[in-house]
């Protein structure tokens, strides 16, 4: 994974706003909508480490920097 991948204002603002929904813990239907959408929208390696954030357990994710950097 790395991340030097631009996106573009769009895909950056649908980022911040499934990382603000992904905080929340929505019900999985929700969850599932959002990973239509962002399949659709942004590059895979983005949606795996979102899919990744959305599983680790307590709350700690080891890639926040890396969305970070993408937010930018």
């Amino acid at each position: 994974m790395t991340g030097s991948i631009d996106l573009t204002p769009e895909q950056k603002e649908f980022l911040a706003r499934a990382c603000a929904l992904i905080d929340t813990k929505p019900a999985q239907q929700e969850l599932d909508k959002l990973f239509t959408l962002a399949a659709m929208l942004l590059p895979e390696a983005v949606v795996a480490v979102l899919r990744r954030r959305v599983a680790s357990v307590d709350g700690t994710f080891e890639n926040e920097a890396l969305l970070g950097r993408w937010l930018r």
